[in-house]
């Protein structure tokens, strides 16, 4: 009796491989909404319109043009929104088969079956839906500024890099669960609370680049155009994540973007439109500009010594509980200048470290 169950063991251990294979499967991407021009790159880099109706799977990419939105929903029951001029790679999507995979699938209403999605999203915004996940499924997505994790929830996603070259990865969490990373932050993982926004300025790859070549080059060799005095600000100080309430005026956004441009429910508009009623304004937040001094008694500035606090927001907008800010700072040419390679050379490492950052 021992040698047959010993038998039925190894057996066992001899399909796991092949069994676990077979019960993650590439699940698949339905269009459910497309306006103005928007292109499908498959993983042979071939480039082609994208129609409503259409569907395809992992290793693709969407982009939308200048005032072009695409729908994208997914067999576990998610769905994500492409805002026009917005680039992404469904890098991964698995799911484990389930009779409750039905089709269209902007009718799941909760995720059927464990399944795995990781998003990529090297410039632009989405606005995302996803339903209840499974408790063994994730849903991440990275920008090249930092990674998102989700659990059943509204939120969006957005990096884009000004003409400074530096990165700008904001974060919203309309309803539901979102951490996110900053790659080169000690901060470690953000919990960005429901009515919330997280937002962070980083060097792009490409001026990390440039600076890079910079502080290696021969004596005498020629240097790269002098950097504002804004980006050099924001390079010589540790790099900060704030969180804030989402902003009236992108709490509206994003309630009009979902009307026009989704096939969800009209009442998930209608919720978000009214939830903008009694968010704060940006200028409330934000009085002496997008690079002036927050206004602390909603925003919470997190550096790599403060770390575990976020700032929650009740019914009305105001938020709950103290504020604390860390900020960085340098007196002389040469302390900036050290901060700023400290900086780059800290973002170079982490992305050798861990390049795809998922």
């Amino acid at each position: 009796m021992k040698s047959f169950i010993k038998y039925l063991g190894i057996v066992a251990f001899a399909l796991l491989p092949i069994l676990s294979s077979a019960a993650l499967q590439v699940g698949k991407v339905q269009v459910g909404k497309v306006s103005g021009t928007v292109t499908l790159i498959d993983g042979k880099a071939q480039r082609k319109p994208l129609a409503n109706g259409a569907t395809f799977q992992e290793g693709s990419l969407v982009e939308t043009g200048v005032n072009s939105t695409a729908e994208l929903v997914f067999s576990n029951g998610a769905s994500v929104v492409l805002t026009p001029n917005t680039l992404i790679e469904l890098r991964t999507f698995r799911q484990v088969p389930s009779a409750d995979i039905t089709d269209p699938y902007r009718q799941i209403e909760k995720d059927p079956s464990p399944s795995v999605t990781e998003l990529e999203v090297p410039r632009g915004k989405i606005i995302g839906e996803v339903r209840k996940l499974n408790a063994l499924s994730t849903f991440t997505v990275k920008t090249p500024a930092g990674l998102v994790r989700i659990r059943g929830t509204v939120f969006t996603v957005e990096y884009r890099v000004g003409p400074d070259g530096i990165g700008r990865i904001v974060v919203d969490c309309v309803r539901g669960s979102v951490e996110t990373t900053v790659f080169s932050s000690n901060a470690g993982p953000v919990t960005v609370e429901p009515g919330m926004q997280a937002s962070s300025s980083v060097a792009s790859a490409a001026l990390i680049a440039i600076l890079t070549k910079a502080s290696v080059a021969a004596p005498g060799a020629p240097q790269p155009a002098a950097l504002s005095a804004a980006t050099l600000a924001v390079l010589s100080k540790p790099i900060q994540i704030m969180v804030y309430p989402i902003p009236a005026e992108d709490m509206a956004a994003i309630a009009a973007l979902l009307g026009a441009n989704s096939t969800l429910p009209v009442e998930v508009a209608t919720t978000i439109n009214a939830m903008a009623q009694t968010m704060p304004t940006r200028t409330q937040m934000f009085p002496n500009g997008a690079g002036g001094a927050p206004n602390k008694a909603f925003v919470k500035v997190i550096t790599d010594q403060v770390t575990d606090t976020v700032v929650k927001v009740d019914k009305t907008g105001a938020p709950i509980g103290p504020v604390t800010t860390t900020t960085g700072g340098s007196s002389t040419l040469d302390e900036t200048l050290k901060k700023i390679t400290d900086n780059v050379e800290r973002t170079v490492e982490q992305k050798q470290i861990n390049p795809s950052g998922v």
